[in-house]
């Protein structure tokens, strides 16, 4: 595409970019065809009837190039106002992975790695049981396995199982983001890496390892909780969802089993968050008032293009149903929610299908956009080369991620707690790593007043 566009440049204004202006040019070139599905050719004959780069030379035919390229590339934020270039995110284009390893709704480990402390533990029994044909090899330290064997990002998917000692990373406050609002969550962390794959999922940005990592020695979480939760002085919000699906593997590991009783007498609202329908093993656990089963909701047709192997909208409502009339208090994220040209039509019928299926109040509902380090753009061109959600107008923000401009969210969050308010007046709704100044319109403005209005205290 450089030649081609270089050339172009030549033949209609006269212009030999650098090698840095090029690279500018064909990103927002390379942006506008994907969002438009519109030909190079129609995007020069708009650049010689608007940009106006005939008036210009040297260097000055560049700005103006770029300049009209940038208002057709964010035409929201153009018309809102001026951009700041500064803030735009112009990253190399590459070459999208070929063969990259399929995902598979019904997850089968390839091989299983058992570090020695733990060969004898529940879990190590559990995989074997559960399949008999993968092959278990017994490891000193997981990472040993990572001095001796290079990652590469297409191998992220590879369906192997860790099965560890955990020793370090139990428990820590959830580290929200930069000049941002907290909720005061806390995060148990229950493993690493998720048989899922959703084109967003921040976890491709950190990994450096194939497949998933499972903690086998769960009692040891509950020892150093334990130790922990003697100086709460109020009570928490605590899940296990942040770099695993709670529920995905759970008929396996058995997680749930182990968790909900242990923490059903304890002063925190404990929660299992899941893009699943995979809830076997709560059907025979008898429900706490603490206990908050939640799930990610998203509109069908992104929970197809974007969340790979997950369960449909209708499947995880039906599970979500079938837990509340159980007796379990049950909760949901919208999060992230994607722009699109028809996003109010696809979220409002979201909404009206999740108060069809089931009766509020629910524990929380929580509210964020999509928003990403800036390297996961380039991830998922290099592993979603369908995906065109890293296309909408995503800004560098405050805390240096990716995301809408203030204006979009707000106008987001406004008409999706409108729609949520229509059907239930109660359920606490609140924003997931967003500014004091995004918070303005549901009347919080600091993380103190968030968690007394999600704890209810």
């Amino acid at each position: 595409m450089l030649d081609i566009l270089k050339n172009k440049l030549q033949e209609s204004f006269h212009f030999a970019p650098n090698k840095n202006q090029l690279c500018d040019i064909e990103r927002l070139v390379f942006e506008i065809m994907r969002r438009e599905n519109c030909p190079m050719d129609e995007i020069f004959s708009y650049l010689q009837d608007k940009s106006g780069v005939e008036k210009h030379g040297g260097r000055n035919k560049f700005f103006a190039i770029k300049n009209s390229l940038i208002a057709r590339r964010y035409p929201l934020t153009s018309a809102n106002g001026k951009i700041d270039t500064k803030r735009i995110f112009l990253n190399q284009i590459r070459t999208p992975i070929k063969n990259n390893l399929p995902v598979n709704k019904d997850f089968t480990p390839s091989k299983i790695f058992v570090e020695k402390e733990v060969k004898k533990s529940y879990l190590v029994r559990n995989f074997h049981e559960k399949f008999p044909d993968a092959p278990i090899e017994e490891i000193n330290l997981y990472s040993d396995y990572l001095k001796n064997n290079k990652f590469h990002i297409q191998r992220l998917k590879e369906p192997i199982v860790f099965l560890i000692r955990e020793k370090w990373d139990f428990l820590k406050p959830c580290p929200c983001t930069k000049v941002h609002l907290g909720c005061g969550y806390w995060i148990l962390n229950l493993g690493f890496g998720c048989p899922f794959d959703c084109s967003y999922c921040f976890l491709q940005c950190y990994a450096n390892f194939p497949g998933i990592i499972l903690p086998a020695n769960i009692e040891d979480f509950f020892t150093e909780f334990d130790a922990l939760y003697k100086n709460f002085k109020k009570p928490i919000r605590i899940g296990t969802g942040e770099f695993c699906d709670s529920l995905a593997l759970d008929e396996i590991t058995g997680y749930s089993t182990k968790l909900i009783p242990y923490f059903k007498d304890k002063n925190v609202f404990f929660e299992l968050k899941t893009k699943s329908n995979r809830i076997a093993n709560l059907l025979n656990i008898t429900p706490s008032k603490n206990i908050v089963i939640s799930w990610s909701l998203n509109p069908q047709l992104l929970i197809e293009k974007e969340e790979v192997a997950t369960a449909s909208l209708k499947d995880r409502l039906a599970a979500a149903k079938t837990l509340q009339q159980k007796g379990y208090n049950v909760a949901f994220h919208f999060d992230p929610i994607i722009y699109s040209e028809n996003w109010k039509k696809l979220y409002e019928q979201t909404i009206e299908s999740l108060y069809s299926y089931l009766e509020p109040p629910f524990s929380w509902i929580s509210l964020g956009t999509l928003r990403s380090h800036r390297s996961l753009k380039a991830i998922n061109e290099l592993r979603f080369p369908e995906s065109n959600i890293f296309y909408a107008e995503l800004f560098i923000g405050e805390d240096k991620k990716l995301r809408y401009p203030s204006f979009l969210r707000r106008e987001i969050y406004k008409n999706m707690v409108q729609w949520i308010r229509l059907h239930d007046e109660h359920s606490p709704v609140y924003l997931c790593m967003e500014n004091k100044e995004m918070w303005g319109f549901l009347k919080k403005g600091s993380t103190a007043e968030i968690e007394k209005y999600l704890l209810k205290i």
